[in-house]
Formats: structure tokens, sequence, C-alpha cells
């Protein structure tokens, strides 16, 4: 708007309120006392009706909410006069109808000296017929506007504004109410803007009037008037200046229980047309409320997104209108251990980590889809259109947003992550239900291989008993492999980036188990079965005592090498507490220095087991082995932890180092590690570097070292015995 909203009593623009502007009998007091200053006339509830200057004096409104809180017979005798907060007199009445109730107050500033000269009773005096004369105006506005009684008119409008209870969980509720109140009070537009919630609505009964185009012009306008004053905004004076809108306007703030400004509903006539009165600010008023109440029923209190009666229903009318080969795709989100924030911090820090995750959500999805938070810790959010890779692609990159959180108290750091499964379906009668159920168990088999992850589940009926057939033949056959070293050891070289350029400082310890039919399975096809049957700390023992073994029957051939072999320790061995004296026993009956080892933890086990990582850590360091954090960044917060985790290596997640090279996010966070690293004499590896570019560019980083298939593929442990290469130096750490 080309001029700045003003409220009602403009004295170069009278506003007509009702059966007239009260400028008139601003100009009555005028005559009747010529040195008064600023004129202001509130109703019973404190809201400004008109003032002499065009805006309000928050002067005058403070000393009249002083007087109100001090229960003062200003308000409900004759008037008297006081001092501003300023020290300026003014002079303050209380306007009364029939039986002495209160209507509102009259309240005008005094030149300096005049509370000497003039005394409350001899202003009152003066300004009598003004005094008589608002009250006789504003007690007939009372009977009119059906304070006193219900109108044949008021009842009506309640009948056309109204939203019936059952009708409130209905998407459509809020478009409704806007509708019914643009076309009772002849408006050619109307809006709702709540910005916390995403809410932006609009009704023109008029198809030349661009809802979208006129909010453009004047939203940031009604927002900050809003926001600034708490009140209703009236302007029935149309700007002359071409960038202006060409409407009268009246707008009232949508207010939350705490009587904070959320938003506003706005309503806008054209410039032809009647000026907004005193009654269409009180019918405004009661549609912003009617607004929250509608919203208090679809959206949850806390994080402002839509609760789960509301998800449900609109997922499953876009299920029922979707075709049968339309993807769509379901996340299911559990915050993880949010109940060590509440019991160290209190319920507070625990709501301030649902709202942040909340936000997190928000700005991640995108605008068509929707996000919902079902129950405590746990959020849904659904993806129309969306295939199983872009649906895991959504939720990794919520996870991404999460791990740099971190709930903060003082100097200590809580780490922020969750666990989230994905539900996929493109069946052509889905249930809402199924797919939450289905998203579920993922998010369930997320949290118990380790939390801070995302696990996939399609939904085609018998998925899912298919897999937990899959694990258990597959835990058969993991057992079967135990028994009868049925495994063979893989390494793969860690080179050197920027220390040691191009020569190989290590290897990491890889297993792959034979099948029944003679088959080399990949970790993936039997890790999974491992875990769900706690098979872990089996396979890692045999990985460590197979390990040892080769080195020691090599003799010096591996062993005195100047290497260091890493070992991976899952987080079921590490809940156990008794890996680490196993694997140094076995060293010690072997003749072998533990020095040659580097043990490899996931962040998220070493994080979420904290206290068995420490007498982890401090036990095999204390040997003289050396120590690794795998997937690191997928929670950052590991490095609030790392004074209490003295760790040697830190290996960068290779989700974060694949995507450097075009993820501006994802570099600054591999930058960020290495950083904090390098002041923490921790050195850095990058995982998963698979072409020479990607090399390049971590060497930019100033990233130590690299492993992945650019750099040099798995190979057996014979291949490593025949190499003929002078053996490299060892694996460079920092300096403490």
């Amino acid at each position: 708007m080309a001029e700045p909203p003003h409220v009602p009593g403009d004295q170069d623009a009278p506003d007509t309120l009702v059966s007239g502007s009260y400028a008139p009998y601003g100009q009555l007091v005028k005559m009747l006392l010529p040195s008064a200053g600023s004129i202001a006339i509130y109703d019973a509830d404190s809201e400004l009706l008109w003032c002499s200057d065009g805006y309000e004096r928050p002067d005058l409104r403070s000393l009249l909410e002083r007087l109100r809180s001090e229960g003062s017979d200003t308000l409900v005798g004759r008037g008297s006069v006081a001092n501003t907060a300023a020290g300026v007199p003014a002079f303050v009445s209380g306007l009364k109808g029939e039986h002495g109730r209160p209507l509102g107050a009259l309240v005008l500033e005094l030149s300096l000296g005049q509370n000497a000269r003039y005394s409350g009773s001899m202003v009152s005096s003066l300004l009598r017929p003004v005094l008589d004369c608002l009250e006789s105006r504003m007690n007939l506005e009372r009977t009119i506007l059906g304070v006193e009684g219900t109108s044949a008119d008021d009842e009506e409008l309640d009948l056309l504004l109204s939203v019936d209870e059952d009708e409130r969980e209905d998407a459509t509720a809020l478009q409704r109410l806007l509708r019914h109140c643009v076309e009772h009070l002849g408006c050619v537009l109307g809006a709702l803007l709540l910005p916390d919630k995403n809410v932006t609505m609009t009704c023109s009964l008029d198809e030349s009037v661009k809802g979208p185009q006129v909010l453009d012009r004047t939203q940031k306008h009604l927002l900050a008037w809003a926001q600034l004053n708490n009140r209703p905004m009236l302007v029935n004076r149309v700007g002359a200046a071409a960038d202006s809108a060409p409407y009268k306007i009246l707008s009232c703030p949508v207010r939350d229980p705490h009587n904070r400004v959320m938003g506003l509903v706005a309503l806008f006539r054209a410039a032809t047309a009647e000026d907004f009165e005193l009654r269409d600010v009180r019918i405004l008023e009661f549609v912003s409320r009617k607004a929250i109440a509608i919203l208090n029923s679809q959206y949850d209190a806390l994080t402002g997104l839509v609760n789960r009666l509301i998800f449900e229903r609109r997922v499953q009318s876009y299920l029922d209108g979707a075709s049968a080969d339309s993807g769509r795709a379901l996340l299911y989100l559990d915050i993880d251990r949010l109940q060590v924030i509440n019991e160290a911090f209190g319920f507070q820090a625990g709501d301030e980590v649902i709202q942040r995750v909340a936000e997190v959500i928000r700005t991640t999805v995108g605008p068509e889809d929707y996000a919902s938070r079902i129950s405590a810790d746990r959020f849904a959010v659904f993806l129309p259109q969306r295939n199983p890779r872009q649906a895991v692609e959504i939720g990794e990159r919520i996870l991404t947003g999460l791990s740099q959180l971190g709930y903060m108290n003082g100097e200590e750091s809580v780490p922020v992550s969750a666990s989230v499964g994905v539900a996929v379906s493109q069946s052509a009668r889905d249930l809402v239900q199924h797919l939450l159920a289905s998203a579920e168990l993922s998010c369930k088999r997320a949290k118990q291989q380790g939390r801070n992850r995302v696990e996939l589940h399609t939904d085609n009926g018998s998925e899912m008993v298919t897999r937990r057939r899959q694990q258990l033949f597959a835990s058969v056959n993991l057992n079967e492999a135990l028994k009868n070293n049925h495994f063979r050891l893989e390494t793969q070289p860690i080179v050197g980036l920027c220390v040691r350029p191009g020569e190989t400082v290590g290897y990491e310890v890889l297993v792959r188990m034979r099948s029944p039919a003679g088959e080399l399975l990949a970790p993936d096809k039997f890790v999974d079965a491992a875990e769900r049957y706690e098979l872990m700390p089996a396979l890692d023992r045999w990985v460590m005592s197979s390990t040892i073994e080769i080195l020691r029957s090599q003799g010096k051939s591996l062993a005195a090498l100047p290497y260091r072999f890493t070992v991976n320790v899952s987080a079921q061995s590490l809940a156990t507490r008794r890996f680490a004296s196993f694997a140094l026993e076995q060293l010690e009956q072997a003749g072998l220095s533990p020095a040659a080892f580097c043990f490899e933890l996931k962040e998220s086990a070493a994080v979420h087991h904290l206290e068995e990582a420490e007498e982890f850590i401090s036990t095999l360091v204390a040997g003289g082995a050396a120590i690794a954090l795998d997937d690191f960044g997928c929670g950052l917060s590991s490095l609030a932890h790392l004074k209490r985790l003295p760790v040697q290596y830190l290996k960068i997640d290779g989700r974060f180092v694949r995507r450097i090279l075009d993820d501006r996010v994802a570099e600054s966070i591999v930058s960020g590690i290495t950083k904090a690293a390098k002041t923490l004499g921790v050195a850095t590896i990058a995982e998963h570097v698979e072409s020479e570019a990607l090399a390049d560019r971590l060497r930019t980083l100033e990233l130590d070292f690299g492993q992945g298939f650019f750099l040099g593929r798995p190979q057996t442990f014979s291949k490593l015995t025949n190499q003929t290469t002078t053996p490299q130096p060892a694996m460079y750490t920092h300096a403490s």
C-alpha cells in the first residue's frame, strides 16, 4: 500500500461507523476546550474507536489501562486529570449507559500546566455536552449491534457464519467460513493468513479480483500492523498512488490462546462501496475467533502441523482418488531417545526438540506433501507421486537436517536424531492405516539396526512375511557358517590424500559369507538377520579371531608391517562390554601388538551407548590400539562428545562424501567436520571415494585419508601377502 494504514478517525478522511464518524465529537471537544491536544475515544473493551491524530498515542492508552488496572473510580465517575508516563497531563472520563454499565472512555491530552488550572470536575463540566452525546450514541450502538439482545439480523448473521462442531474436522471448514463472511459483508475479497501454519487462503466473489496479486501488495503491511498493534485495522481511504491497493480494507488479528498474533483475517471492498463500520469490525473479530476454534481442532498446538485425524482423512482422500499406477510413499519418523533429554533437562526441553524436528520436516518436504505429528515424538509425512528412491532421499535429507540440531544446555550438547521408516504402495485400494503400520514397522527396524537411519518397506501384502522368512533362513545359514567357518575375509586399502598422498597406510577388514550354494554374499545379505537374531557378537568375534590367526600364521610377512588393520565392532558387541577384553586377550595369546589394530565403531552406536563406548575405548587405547568412528556426520553431535571419546580417526559418512561435487550443504558438512577434527587432533578418512574428481575435491578440503573403489577395491589376505610393494609407514595421526 502506498499510504500508511490508519485507524478509525483519521481527520483527513473520517470513517463512518454505524450512523456516522466520531470525528464530530472530537471537533466539539476542540470547540469547548480549544487547548486540548490529542483526543481518543475507546469502547468498553478498550478498543480504539477514533483518535484525532490519525494514529493511536501509546501514552494515552497506557494511562487508560493503568487506571483500569488500578480500579480507579475515574472510569465510573465524571472523570479526572492524571499524568501520562511522559508527565503530560490528560483528562480521562468513563462513559456509562443505563444502570451504570460501562460503554467506553474519552481520553484527551491537556497542555502542560493545565492540570493545575483545571480540575477533573471542571473539565467534566466543560465537556458535559460531549460526554452526554457520546453516551447516547454508544448506548444506541450497543442496542443495534445486539449487545443488549439478539436481533433477527444477528440471528441471520450467526447462521451465515456458523460452522458446526462436526464440520470443524473438515479441511474445507475454514474456506466456507471465509466465503460466508465475504458474501454477507458485501466484499470483493477475503483472505486468511497464518504464516506459522503455512496457511494462505483467499476467497473472491469477483473473477476480476485476483486474490494472490492483491495479497502480494498488502500482506506485509497488514501482518506488520497486526503484529505491532494486536488489534483491528480499518482503512476506508483508498490510496491514490498507482501501486496502492484500490480497496477499502478491514483486517483483524488471529490470536492464539496466549493472545499472541498468529496471523490475520482481512476483507476488501471496492473503492466505491460503503465504508466499513464498527459493526463490521465486531463481525470480523467473531470470524477470527471462529477460525481459531477450527484451527485448534485441526492442528497440533506444539508443532503447528496437522493432527493425526486430519492427516489420515486427507491422505485417505488422496488415496481414494489416485490411480493404481501413481506412486505414493509415507514416512514414519520417531525421535531417538527423547526420554533421555526429558529425564536430564525436563519436558520443556523435550518439547523444544519436538518443535525443532517439526521445523526440519516442514522445511524439507515439498508444498504438495502432508506432514503430521501423530503422537508424542512421532511424525508422519505423506509423499504423493514419489517412488521408493525419492522417498528414501527425502528421509535422508530430514536426517541430515536433524544432524545439525543438538539440544544445548550450557556447554553440554545432546544429539538429536531420528529413525525413519518408509512405506511405498501402488495398490488400487490403499488404506492409510496399512501404510502407517508398514512404515512404523520399518521405523522399528531402523531403531533395531542402530537408529539414525532410513529403512524402506514396500507394502505388497505378503512382503513383510516374505522378508521375515528370508531373515530366518539367513540366520540359519549364518549359524551354519559360524560353526563351519564359511566366511572369507577381504581387505580394502586406506590411502593417503593430504597425508602421505597416494600411499597405502592401512586396511579395513571386510567379511563375506559363503552360502550353501557356494556363492559369496556381501554383508547386506546377512547382517540384517544377524542383528535381528542377535548374532552380531558371534560374528564380530569370528572376524577378530580369524584376522589374528591369519596375521599370526603369516609370521613376519604381515604382522611386522607398519599397517593398521581396522576391524568393525557392532553395537551389540559394544553393549556386552566384553569385546575389548576378548580382543586384547586374543592378541596377547597370538603374540601380536594391539598397535597393529584399529577398532571401528559406528557413530550412532557410540553415541547411543556412550558409557559402554567410553569403557571400550579406554580399555583398547590403554592397550595400544587405535579407535575410529565410522559413518561420522550422520549425527554430527558426536563432535561434542569427542572429549569423552578419545578416538584417533573419524570416517566421514559416505552419504555426504558422494554428494560434495554437486551439493553445497554436503560439502559444508564435510568441510566443517574436517576443520573441527583438525582442531581436536583427530585424523579424517573419507568413505566411498569413487572417482578422481571426488578425490581431488577431498584434497582441497584437506581430508587426511580416503577409502573407496577409486583408491582400491577389496582383495583377499592372500593377495595382500603376495604384494611386492615396499611397505608404507603406519597410518598417520595428528599430534595431540
